[in-house]
């Protein structure tokens, strides 16, 4: 009875192990699946993103200045023809002011014939001089140029044109945090940036004849030659293939070509795997408490048979 009892006991938490086991490695299976169609779904999802931004503002920096442009040259004309209709408004500390808010500039200075500033909404400006660019424009009839100066700490764009009569120049600078906003959203070396995977994955946009960062969501790589061979890794129109970071890390890499540009996301595959590693270690713990409760309850009944044994 004892023998009889010990195998069953035996068969019976080898069974139950053994569905454990099976049970960690179908759902492991299963999840790891899931988990990495859907990585590509998200990545596909960003890809989409990223081609129709591409194709949304292509030529898109040069057509927003050749909007600002036009913007701030027709603003400049139209306080130059004020001026030039009445010329009382050179004088007019005030009514200077007011056209000045009219067009939300920082500064209004008139200039005249000889390049000297004879008249400023900032008194500090007066008896400076015009800007070298436009200096050699002071005699012309019809003139007006936008210029853009928003590589300094203070980006600033200052826009001149001709008062009639060849009386010299209006000067007007204005602010340029709108633009420099506007310009940085279209830019696409910004793009990536607000497009990361998980906790340590990228997005990155490359150019498909030099294979350097265009956009990257880690920006320091920007302008960087990619270390993936386009020959044989990107070879495709779409495709993802693994391989190993500069830290010994396995990551999947995930692109596809948008014409001249190759968009791609890499994710480690500890991210991946991540609920697939607590599907399973949530079922291992739970089978291995099953295991030695079973275990338990079986040594109990042997140990109740065997004191029945004794007595009788």
């Amino acid at each position: 009875m004892r023998k009889r009892f010990w195998k069953t006991y035996r068969w019976v938490l080898a069974c139950m192990l053994g569905t454990v086991v099976v049970l960690g490695c179908a759902a492991g299976y299963t999840v790891g699946v899931v988990s990495v169609n859907d990585v590509i779904a998200k990545i596909d999802a960003n890809i989409g993103v990223v081609e129709a931004y591409l194709d949304k503002n292509e030529n898109s920096n040069s057509l927003i200045f050749d909007e600002f442009q036009e913007e701030y040259a027709a603003k400049t004309r139209t306080i130059a023809l004020l001026l030039s209709q009445d010329a009382s408004f050179l004088k007019d500390d005030r009514t200077l002011e007011e056209l000045r808010v009219t067009v939300n500039a920082d500064r209004i200075s008139v200039i005249d014939n000889k390049g000297k500033v004879v008249s400023s909404t900032d008194p500090s400006g007066e008896g400076a001089t015009v800007r070298d660019e436009f200096r050699s424009h002071l005699s012309d009839d019809v003139y007006t140029d936008v210029l853009f100066l928003l590589e300094s700490d203070t980006p600033t764009i200052i826009s001149a044109s001709s008062l009639y009569n060849n009386k010299g120049l209006v000067q007007i600078t204005f602010s340029a945090d709108s633009v420099v906003s506007i310009l940085q959203d279209a830019d696409p070396a910004n793009i990536a940036i607000d497009m990361p995977l998980y906790s340590s994955g990228t997005t990155a946009i490359l150019d498909a004849d030099t294979m350097e960062y265009i956009s990257c969501t880690d920006s320091s790589k920007n302008g960087m030659k990619a270390e993936y061979n386009t020959s044989s890794d990107l070879k495709k129109k779409k495709g993802n293939f693994d391989f190993i970071d500069e830290n010994g890390n396995r990551q999947m890499l995930h692109y596809q070509s948008c014409g001249d540009y190759i968009v791609l996301a890499t994710v480690p595959y500890s991210d991946i795997y991540h609920v697939r590693n607590v599907v399973i270690g949530w079922i291992g713990c739970g089978g291995l408490f099953l295991v030695v409760v079973t275990g338990l309850a079986l040594r109990m009944q042997l140990i109740k048979w065997g004191r029945f044994e004794k007595k009788s």
